[in-house]
């Protein structure tokens, strides 16, 4: 889903670069939000994210479990769906993939960039408003800059949107800005606003704000802690969740 990914990408820029490493997610997600209807969509998840890491390079696949309650005009990511009949679904989402290169390194510059690339393949159910069934692809560039215990950062991408039958979507820009704070070294703070151009001429932009607490509860698993509040009608009005990661 767009909200833990979105929390993957944060941590991933405040993580301090290491030897090669896979790692795993899990997590627990809910969002509850009326897209613009008369109706209250309720989306639960259950991610799932397998990375392997290198000092420079990361690969990310990850899908969820849905569970949605009165799905049919909007996907759990947002997007709208031609008008269908509410009612109550589960499914596995997409699946996505990402490539992302560490093309400055912020040890030895006054800053660090990362580039990369994303396919959310639709793999999704269209039958039960699960996904659009179509691929999308993201280009996307974030720049970091450690700051004592500070890591503020600011993303700029492009995505190219697949159309689903029966409606057109626009490619569109998207943009994200936020910050974490370490408060110990086990234990730290954060929080993003995240916007995207609207998908099509009727729909609103994506906008919404998230706030995290992010525990290291060893030397290789974390956990995360979160909420969202969104501010347009692409967004869910709100949303809570965890995820728990873990690197071998």
């Amino acid at each position: 889903m767009r909200i833990v990914a979105s929390l993957c990408t944060l941590l991933a820029a405040t993580a301090a670069q290491a030897d090669a490493y896979p790692a795993v997610s899990l997590g627990l997600d809910y969002s509850s939000g009326k897209y613009g209807s008369q109706t209250t969509t309720e989306t639960w998840a259950l991610p799932l994210s397998l990375k392997y890491r290198t000092d420079a390079w990361s690969v990310r696949v990850s899908t969820a479990w849905l569970r949605v309650r009165n799905a049919g005009n909007v996907t759990p990511d947002g997007d709208p769906l031609p008008p269908g009949n509410a009612s109550t679904t589960e499914g596995m989402g997409d699946i996505t993939a990402s490539l992302t290169y560490n093309l400055v390194d912020e040890r030895s510059h006054w800053a660090g960039l990362d580039i990369g690339g994303k396919i959310k393949f639709g793999t999704a159910s269209t039958s039960k408003s699960l996904g659009t069934g179509k691929n999308d692809y993201t280009l996307q560039g974030e720049l970091f800059k450690p700051i004592d215990k500070w890591m503020p950062f600011l993303s700029l991408g492009h995505k190219w949107k697949g159309d689903p039958d029966a409606i057109e979507y626009r490619n569109v820009w998207l943009g994200s800005i936020g910050t974490d704070y370490r408060i110990t070294p086990s234990l730290s703070l954060g929080g993003s606003f995240d916007w995207q151009q609207a998908v099509t001429a009727t729909s609103d932009p994506i906008s919404e704000a998230m706030l995290y607490l992010n525990f290291r509860l060893n030397a290789a698993s974390r956990l995360n802690l979160y909420a969202v509040g969104g501010f347009s009608h692409a967004s869910p009005d709100w949303g809570s969740g965890l995820t728990l990661s873990h690197r071998f």
